[in-house]
């Protein structure tokens, strides 16, 4: 098949296709597209005209194509194609290739998440560059071979397609159908946008001849047609039958008619395509087979290192396999014209040779200070050959492999940890290496096993302090605090472990034993061990002393001295403090922040932590959403809030932090009267798995949610068991009247409402102790409210509703007016209990809150009240009047041409939720990408009509 004045022969459809969705994308149009066929039937030759017609239109073209050496090293392909495997000049893709590169994470127990699949953060790293580079100029990603892609680069290309229309973003990915692997699922699974399947099958007989016709000098003759047909329309065949046939000189060509000798036979293909490599000299194809080890595509550079000899002498090799048909250059790499005679020479290399040849590959990158990940490639095919190299490599490396890919770190270290001698002092190293990458794998009670097994037989005291951190760190993760704090406790009392040491494993004893909701003796030790740490001038020591301190405080005694030391541990030198820690830290701030109210320091911490949350990723991701969705609910912008809800339940789910999300959309959906979808976010968090000790913190979310759903399936009675017992009792761990207390107002009233006046006055006591410790507004409002409904009071309820807008709280606002309105009316003073009703409804319809206001109507209308005249209100759910005041600042950041990433940075929220916020506005305005965006933007903003921004 060749490629004639920007046509391939044969191809016609499938290019025109493509060209048309090039043509698309270019116009704004995002579109997706697989090119499916067997080997040698031209996928490269569609994928490479394509890329020329793309760029052509004038869009940026890039390419990549998978290996299958590289199938275990993450983000290899889409890394090539984006052009990270260099050093990258510029700043978007450096930051990306930080990002990939993962030091932040190095340790952190489950950095892939419970998928496996992929590291998040490197994930959105990914497709945060895709987003900028399309900001930039419209954008072409093409990916060859994806049969041999790593997982989490196929992972990268179903999220790029998932929302592909909203980009000015071309993405053509071929294939080999059989066998059928992940490449083929993910062109066939449902996504959203515009995907299409363009199937290549064999060329047809005129196709076949006039490709002969092409490369034999004239017309194909009856015989040399028959041979073809053996071919069965596979244009690498025909065209490799047709060079061997040239080359043997058995074709004749006589009056235009190219025809081969009599009694010629059809060799296989396998055949045809050693036949070229026999003309070719020794040396040559002693740096072939070396060649079809390194991989598909080597630099000159790595050949000359693996041969040991110079460039320049490479370079005559070089040219002479480009003459033959069996090299290209493609950028610096040196490419198989097709991988199928990479095969052939590969296969052509005994299987001990190729081992060898793998070491020896492995060595000479190793020495050239190649990426781990690229030895790593070359080890797992050497190994056991590798012996000794393998161990002394890992002891090396492996810290810096199980950063960039843990999964391939494990199978390297589990293969020389059998290899090792036991007695090779070099083995408690590789079997610590072990249990990180175990760890990193999210493997925890295997990493604990490790790590409790080299503990008790090590000798060296060196290793002891490392593994015992690991054993607790695997402990704590996987949901077992009581482990993690006998080991913290074993550690202490230890005469193997150093002084300093002793302090942090005390104060994570701490951080154990208030997982564990023993605040008290959290309390006691976290003192003894900030004392302690202060005299050492420990930074990761003093950090966990304060969070518990700040933590125990806050819970019991929210106020000025529980946030001053939250403050504290923010405070510490960033160095001194694991990067994860720190964002700990400040998102436990930040709750606090929300708490008491103060928004504008929530929010600023909020946006200072976030973009350390999506390099680290992991449970700090959700709960970075989950505190935004939290300050958004209280706040009432509560479309906002379900904007960061659906921004974080992906990574929710995956980190195992997702019940109390779904909670938050329950609530808010069953506060609008949409019980089917409260019910399916409730009915997805009771499957949920949350078993992390900062999802446990945020268990009352799903118990208010019942709660909630117990009212308005009109079950007071068992929203009130459900609340009481909580209260009491605690929610897991943690104490019920610690947690819980800013539901004393609701139990008050339920308490009320059943009869129950012996408990209805110790809940509002509660709440009055919390008002006297911190002076928030909302906490005043609540003990007020409770006071209130006590009381039976109406000023004391609007004294409540004051301060919930101080705060501001809107909904608890509304209540307490409500709560107002009606004792007005049964005292008989009609007006204004009518008053306070429409400033209650009023409040509710900004909220959009139906089932709230339909309540509170008709607990008026049984007391004789009705609602004045009603204002008219905006309830539009699509079109320009649909979209919130956050919605409209990000259409005029698209119609000025921002990426996602860059509007994230100037409104200080996430790329995730960036991109939710963005799909929302298509689909209100029913638009598809972000071009149609902006041209409807230009359009409103001519003289006479409205900006979007106002």
């Amino acid at each position: 098949m060749e490629n004639f004045a920007g046509r391939l022969i044969g191809r016609e459809g499938e290019t025109a296709e493509l060209s048309r969705l090039a043509a698309s994308a270019m116009a704004g149009v995002g579109q997706a597209a697989f090119v499916a066929g067997e080997a040698g039937v031209g996928k490269t030759a569609v994928l490479e005209l394509a890329a020329i017609t793309a760029e052509r239109l004038g869009m940026r073209a890039l390419y990549g194509a998978a290996q299958e050496l590289e199938r275990q090293r993450p983000f290899a392909l889409i890394a090539s194609c984006l052009g990270m495997d260099a050093t990258p000049a510029d700043t978007s893709r450096a930051r990306a290739a930080e990002i990939l590169r993962g030091n932040d994470r190095y340790g952190l127990p489950d950095v892939l998440g419970g998928t496996g699949e992929a590291d998040f953060a490197t994930v959105e790293a990914m497709l945060g560059l895709v987003e900028e580079l399309c900001a930039q100029e419209p954008l072409a990603l093409f990916v060859d071979d994806l049969q041999w892609a790593d997982s989490a680069s196929l992972l990268v290309a179903h999220r790029l397609i998932r929302s592909v229309q909203q980009q000015p973003l071309l993405v053509v990915g071929a294939y080999r159908p059989v066998p059928r692997g992940e490449a083929d699922r993910l062109s066939q699974s449902p996504v959203r946008g515009n995907c299409a399947v363009l199937g290549l099958a064999p060329l047809s007989p005129p196709a076949v001849s006039a490709l002969l016709a092409d490369l034999c000098g004239g017309e194909p003759g009856p015989r040399l047609r028959n041979m073809a047909e053996g071919a069965a329309g596979n244009p690498l065949y025909v065209k490799e039958l047709a060079a061997a046939l040239v080359r043997e000189e058995a074709i004749e060509v006589c009056g235009g008619i190219a025809e081969v000798i009599v009694g010629c036979p059809l060799p296989p293909l396998t055949k045809l395509i050693t036949h070229r490599l026999r003309y070719l000299s020794e040396e040559v194809l002693q740096a072939l087979r070396v060649a079809s080890v390194l991989g598909a595509g080597c630099t000159v550079t790595d050949l000359a290192t693996v041969l040991d000899r110079p460039t320049h002498e490479l370079l005559s090799i070089v040219t002479e396999a480009e003459a033959a048909g069996i090299l290209r250059e493609v950028g610096d790499r040196l490419v198989f014209r097709h991988d199928l005679i990479r095969q052939a020479l590969y296969d052509a290399v005994p299987g001990s040779v190729r081992a060898m040849l793998h070491l020896k590959t492995a060595q000479a990158l190793a020495t050239a200070g190649a990426a781990p990940e690229r030895v790593a490639e070359h080890l797992l095919v050497a190994a056991p050959a590798a012996g000794e190299f393998l161990t002394a490599w890992l002891v090396e490396s492996a810290a810096q492999l199980t950063t960039r890919a843990p999964a391939t770190a494990l199978q390297l270290i589990d293969r020389a940890v059998d290899l090792a001698d036991p007695h090779d002092p070099r083995h408690d190293h590789l079997q610590w290496h072990r249990a990180i990458a175990q760890l990193s794998c999210g493997h925890l009670a295997e990493a604990e096993e490790t790590a409790r097994c080299a503990l008790a037989r090590t000798r060296d005291l060196a290793w002891k302090c490392p593994l015992r951190w690991t054993i607790v760190h695997a402990a704590f993760a996987r949901g077992r605090p009581d482990l993690a704090l006998t080991e913290t406790r074993l550690a202490c009392s230890s005469q193997d472990v150093p002084a300093i040491e002793t302090i942090r494993f005390q104060a994570f004893s701490a951080v154990c034993l208030l997982a564990l909701g023993k605040l008290s003796e959290a309390e006691e030790v976290a003192a003894t061990a900030r004392c302690a740490a202060e005299a050492e001038d420990d930074g990761p020591a003093l950090a966990n002393a304060l969070h518990v301190l700040a933590v125990k405080r806050f819970l019991e005694a929210p106020g000025i001295e529980a946030l001053e030391l939250a403050q504290h541990a923010t405070r510490l030198a960033p160095e001194t403090i694991h990067p994860a820690q720190r964002i700990g830290l400040q998102l436990t701030l930040a709750n606090d922040y929300i708490e008491l109210d103060l928004v504008h320091k929530a929010r600023r911490t909020l946006a200072a932590v976030h973009r350390a949350t999506e390099r680290t990723a992991g449970v700090f991701v959700p709960w970075y959403h989950l505190s935004s969705a939290l300050l958004a609910f209280n706040t009432g912008r509560w479309d906002d809030a379900l904007a960061e809800v659906e921004a974080g339940l992906e990574p929710g789910k995956q980190f195992a932090m997702s019940r109390a999300l779904r909670a938050v959309a329950s609530l808010i959906a069953m506060h609008r009267g949409r019980r089917t979808t409260a019910a399916a976010h409730l009915t997805a968090a009771a499957v949920a798995s949350d078993s992390g000790t900062v999802a446990w913190f945020y268990e009352y979310l799903p118990l208010c949610a019942d709660a909630l759903a117990d009212e308005a399936q009109g079950d007071a009675e068992c929203a009130y068991t459900r609340l009481a017992t909580a209260f009491d009792h605690g929610v897991g761990h943690l104490p019920g009247q610690s947690i819980l207390c800013f539901l004393t107002p609701d139990l008050v009233r339920l308490a009320l409402a059943q009869g129950d006046t012996t408990n209805a006055p110790r809940y509002a006591r509660a709440a009055q102790q919390r008002a006297d410790h911190s002076g928030a507004p909302y906490h005043l409002g609540d003990a007020y409210r409770c006071q209130g409904l006590l009381a039976q009071d109406p000023d004391l309820l609007l004294e409540a509703a004051r301060c919930y807008h101080e705060a501001p709280r809107p909904l608890s606002e509304a209540h307490a007016v409500t709560d107002a309105a009606e004792l007005l009316a049964h005292r008989r003073q009609p007006a204004q209990a009518r008053a306070l009703l429409d400033q209650a409804l009023e409040i509710y319809a900004d909220l959009d809150a139906r089932w709230d206001a339909a309540r509170a109507a008709s607990r008026l209308r049984a007391a004789a009240v009705h609602r004045g005249t009603r204002r008219p209100r905006n309830s539009a759910r699509h079109g320009w009047e649909a979209l919130t005041d956050t919605e409209r600042i990000v259409v005029g950041h698209v119609a000025d041409g921002h990426s996602n990433p860059e509007i994230a940075a100037r409104i200080f929220i996430s790329r995730r939720t960036v991109s939710t916020h963005v799909s929302r506005i298509l689909t209100k305005l029913g638009k598809t990408s972000r071009v149609e965006l902006a041209a409807e933007v230009i359009r409103r903003q001519r003289p006479g009509r409205a900006c979007p921004k106002d």
